[in-house]
């Protein structure tokens, strides 16, 4: 492989407009969207694949070309052999084409091949030329084309894609391979996966969403199934609505019998409703739909000197309390239970005061060694105590994720049990309706 070198100065490039009109809804109406929204085949996502990094590698499985403009002026052409480094300087000082004596520098990009350097005008595109190639950054193959921008710290690397074209990265990373017998789970998480995508367009960035949890987790084209391709074009187009317009589709893996409505998990989200309580269990039985989940139930314990060290670390970003010098912990209890029995606040008492850690907060401080967070708010808790000091902590509890939404685990057990995937989607989301998104 031919190695070159691209050193680049980045100006931020801005987004397309997106938005919405309310209108009727009902089950296969259109979600009317007055022309905002394009079918999943032609609406364009931006994927953030690194953000705040000094650079990569970028390359293609056939020709391809990079372009600076913002995809409009052709710097070079290159073949699959070609494997070229981005890297962002942060500033142009030093330009060696730049006039002599001339302090300003006017170009957005340096661009180095060889043992040449060009001053080019940025954001830089690199996009496949060949019939069936696709790009590639730091190995990873993709579908669309790459956009390089820059951000407050470093490199953004931007994948920009057809909604169809995401959501085959997304679904399977997201539901995992599944039977048969499961397939409408399947179709439950890319009209989910589908619906959380339209609502998150934007023109207050340079992205819509992240390539990680904090959005949706994207593979590219390495994480596509033949199972999921297939549930993503069995259900082309359709999203979940409330009102004629798609809904903040939350989801996470397992809800531990009950669904959470928004503001008992988030501080600052208030409930939709379509976000609200709905039971897991399956009727006239003592069992839930999601207790197939390896994490339906589970217990964590902490004894003295761990639970010394995670409050110490944690607690003071999430409460008033002092980075250091927390002193004996004397009590921790329980203040209040949400409506779907999650934990409301969380009371924890030390020599330094008493610190009211509410709801999904209690899930970044009560970190196990390795520093993962708890796995969910649905939880009780005992606690051990030695000369009025808390000696050891047991926290046993239900679900996995936020418990927002769709219930994962939920929906292959509801699956499992027949429900096709639009009584499965109406379930989770009270007073929606499943339709096609309206180009």
């Amino acid at each position: 492989m031919r190695n070159k070198t691209i050193s680049v100065l980045i100006l931020a490039a801005a987004g397309a407009c997106v938005s919405v009109t309310p209108p009727r809804g009902g089950t296969d109406a259109p979600v009317t969207t007055g022309g905002r929204y394009k079918r999943g085949a032609d609406q364009m996502v931006r994927i953030a694949l690194a953000t705040q990094v000094r650079g990569g590698t970028i390359g293609a499985t056939g020709n391809w070309e990079l372009f600076d403009r913002n995809g409009r002026s052709l710097i070079a052409r290159a073949s699959a052999n070609d494997g070229w480094g981005i890297v962002h300087e942060g500033s142009c000082s030093g330009n060696p084409t730049a006039p002599t004596g001339n302090p300003v520098c006017k170009v957005d990009f340096f661009v180095a091949l060889g043992d040449k350097t060009h001053p080019v005008e940025g954001p830089v595109v690199a996009r496949p030329s060949g019939a069936g190639s696709l790009i590639k950054w730091n190995g990873k193959r993709y579908r669309g084309e790459l956009l390089f921008t820059r951000g407050d710290s470093g490199l953004v690397a931007i994948n920009v894609v057809p909604m169809d074209s995401y959501l085959r990265g997304v679904v399977p990373l997201e539901i995992g391979t599944r039977t048969a017998a499961e397939f409408a789970a399947v179709q439950v998480q890319a009209i989910a996966a589908r619906t959380y995508s339209y609502t998150r367009l934007t023109t207050t960035r340079a992205f819509d969403m992240y390539a990680t949890v904090q959005d949706q987790v994207y593979g590219g084209v390495d994480a596509e199934k033949a199972q999921t391709d297939t549930a993503i074009l069995t259900t082309r187009d359709l999203v979940i609505a409330y009102a004629g317009r798609p809904i903040n589709a939350y989801y996470s893996s397992t809800c531990g019998g009950s669904t959470a409505g928004a503001s008992e998990v988030w501080n600052d989200r208030p409930d939709e409703p379509y976000l609200r309580p709905v039971s897991d269990r399956i009727p006239g039985t003592d069992r839930f739909y999601c207790d197939p989940s390896p994490r339906f139930s589970w217990t964590q314990t902490w004894d003295k000197p761990a639970l010394r060290a995670v409050l110490e670390k944690y607690l003071s970003t999430y409460t008033a309390a002092p980075k250091t010098g927390l002193g004996r912990i004397t009590s921790i209890t329980e203040q209040g239970r949400t409506a779907s029995d999650r934990i409301a606040v969380l009371r924890i008492t030390t020599d330094a005061g008493t610190y009211a850690l509410r709801g999904n907060d209690t899930r970044f401080v009560l970190r196990n060694p390795q520093g993962a967070i708890l796995n969910s708010t649905y939880f009780r808790h005992v606690t051990t105590t030695d000369n009025g000091e808390v000696s050891s902590l047991t926290v046993t509890g239900r679900g996995y994720g936020h418990g927002i939404g769709m219930c994962q685990w939920g929906a292959i057990g509801r699956a499992r049990a027949g429900q096709d995937f639009r009584t499965i989607l109406e379930t989770y989301y009270p007073g929606t309706r499943v339709g096609p998104i309206a180009g």
